[in-house]
């Protein structure tokens, strides 16, 4: 499956990005301003466009919510840390006649700002991680160092997403069915479950296996049944989310790895998967069915024992069948 390719000169909150936890940035903000007890902060994406506030601290005293936009010629203190590379400390904007223009400070009353650049993995301004307050501040050692580590925690999930990205992109894809083989598979499913570990993600990994195959190819030719592989690939396909892992592990074994919020959605995949060797459905001039086995992540355990396992169940299904 494909995930979405993050585009840096586009705004994330425009275009938002599956593995990237909102949430998770959301309590990262909420924390920066009560360590620093200040009345707002933000993280701030930089682009062509502008300067859009992606997460905005959840405060009352907070005068910008998330989704502003400033224009990029505004002299506000995060275009100076773009400009710059370079972390930014304001005590007293008053002081400084440099920030007479900054309508943060003339208009919003803002007079101490505190912020650090984000940048993408490959070195290009994100934006900025920043904490804003009405009051002249003195910020000692510990605290010019603190924001420091929290802004790491962002970049590292900016850097995850793109390596999964990348991996996705490199990933050795199955000829026949055009979906990742077992080394894609393997690969993806590792990085995915790695990622969902860090957002909370609830992952199921599904075994599925199709019946009675060789019969398939004995009676109508192996050109059937590769179309019979294909028809369950793109049944897979059409059937995940965009941040979901579908593979052919060999012969007519598939793996898919999928996002889920309840059983609900197991259902309906498992649905989907029967609805697929129904004559009429498949375009194909044959029947066939699927038995599949699933578990739910862990995201502790060992892949290859989940794997495992998973077919397990496959089987046993297949038995009472």
């Amino acid at each position: 499956m494909d995930i979405q390719k993050i585009e840096h000169d586009k705004f994330l909150l425009n275009r938002p990005n599956e593995l990237i936890s909102l949430q998770k940035w959301q309590k990262t903000i909420n924390l920066l301003a009560k360590m620093y007890n200040a009345p707002a902060s933000f993280l701030v994406q930089y682009t062509q466009e502008g300067f859009q506030v992606t997460i905005s601290s959840e405060q009352p005293s907070n005068p910008y919510p998330a989704g502003v936009i400033v224009e990029p010629e505004t002299n506000i203190f995060c275009r100076r840390i773009v400009e710059t590379r370079q972390p930014l400390y304001v005590a007293n904007a008053l002081a400084d006649s440099y920030w007479d223009t900054n309508p943060e400070v003339h208009n919003d009353g803002f007079r101490s700002y505190f912020g650090v650049p984000v940048f993408w993995p490959n070195g290009d301004p994100f934006g900025t991680f920043c904490v804003m307050d009405y009051e002249v501040t003195d910020y000692n050692g510990p605290y010019l160092e603190l924001i420091h580590q929290l802004k790491d925690l962002l970049e590292s999930d900016l850097r995850l997403v793109e390596a999964f990205k990348e991996m996705q992109q490199l990933a050795v894809t199955d000829p026949l069915t055009m979906i990742n083989n077992r080394r894609g598979f393997y690969s993806l499913a590792m990085q995915r479950i790695h990622l969902a570990k860090q957002a909370d993600d609830q992952l199921v990994l599904f075994y599925i296996d199709i019946d009675r195959f060789k019969a398939i190819n004995d009676k109508y030719g192996h050109t059937a049944g590769d179309n019979v592989l294909i028809a369950v690939a793109k049944t897979l396909t059409d059937s995940v989310g965009s941040s979901d892992i579908v593979g052919r592990l060999g012969g007519d074994e598939f793996a898919v790895l999928m996002t889920v919020s309840g059983e609900q959605d197991i259902q309906q995949f498992e649905q989907s998967l029967y609805q697929c060797g129904r004559h009429g459905n498949n375009n194909l001039s044959l029947e066939f069915s699927l038995t599949l086995g699933y578990i739910y992540v862990d995201t502790d355990r060992d892949f290859e024992q989940m794997l495992t396992e998973a077919d397990s169940i496959m089987l046993e299904k297949k038995c009472r069948t």
